[in-house]
């Protein structure tokens, strides 16, 4: 299997199918940066970028970074300016913690189920390197709590829970080389319901466990594909 083919399934992990294949662009146009990673066109993220020439075969442990939850960009809702009482929608240390945890187990989970790819926590020539940051929260409706939600007007209905940007990045665990580089929004979902603490923490679930179902089953693609066919005796 080719590296460049390896290269488009690694770069579509986080990623939505299109109806198109994701193509990497070639020629004196295509656009690159960090001097190796190449944009990938056909894609429904903000952003693609990955190394053609990356030995991705070569990989069969991950080794995870804790989510990143630093300078992350909160998008204010909108139907907050017409509440009594309102207040920025803000991510408190406990948030970021409970993020973190969420991401790692929903991460941990998926991987545990797939053959081949063993999480670990020492760096290797055979270990690639995945690190999550969050950037952007879209909250569609005030904070659950007491100083975001004014007594009375605690229940609150929207269109889901709001959206979540992330931007990850896969690298070798040894030399730290980046070999791919995605960034991509998602929203907790579509239904209109009851906006809470509760189903806005089941809804970030569903958003990271979605994440990691797609990693986790790209690198299985991509894995098996080296693998010889078993006959029966």
């Amino acid at each position: 299997m080719s590296h460049r083919i390896i290269s488009i399934a690694i770069a579509s992990l986080l990623l939505t199918a299109c109806e198109t294949t994701p193509q990497i662009q070639t020629g004196e146009n295509a656009e690159v940066i960090q001097g190796h990673l190449v944009r990938v066109d056909n894609t429904n993220a903000k952003f693609v970028y990955v190394d053609p020439d990356a030995p991705f075969e070569k990989y069969t442990a991950i080794m995870l970074a804790p989510l990143g939850v630093d300078n992350v960009e909160i998008i204010q809702p909108t139907t907050s300016s017409r509440l009594p009482g309102y207040r920025n929608w803000e991510l408190t240390d406990a948030d970021k913690q409970r993020l973190q945890k969420a991401f790692q187990e929903s991460m941990l989970q998926q991987l545990s189920q797939k053959d081949g790819f063993p999480v670990v926590q020492s760096i290797g020539d055979n270990v690639l390197r995945i690190s999550a940051k969050l950037t952007r929260i879209q909250p569609n409706a005030p904070k659950d709590d007491s100083r975001s939600r004014p007594v009375g007007r605690s229940k609150i209905i929207s269109e889901g829970g709001g959206k979540l940007s992330v931007e990850v990045t896969f690298s070798d665990s040894e030399t730290g080389e980046v070999l791919a580089l995605a960034k991509d929004t998602r929203s907790g979902s579509s239904q209109w319901g009851i906006n809470n603490s509760v189903s806005n923490a089941a809804e970030v679930k569903r958003v990271f466990n979605s994440w990691a179902r797609q990693i986790a089953a790209q690198l299985e693609s991509v894995h098996n594909k080296d693998k010889p066919v078993k006959t029966g005796d």
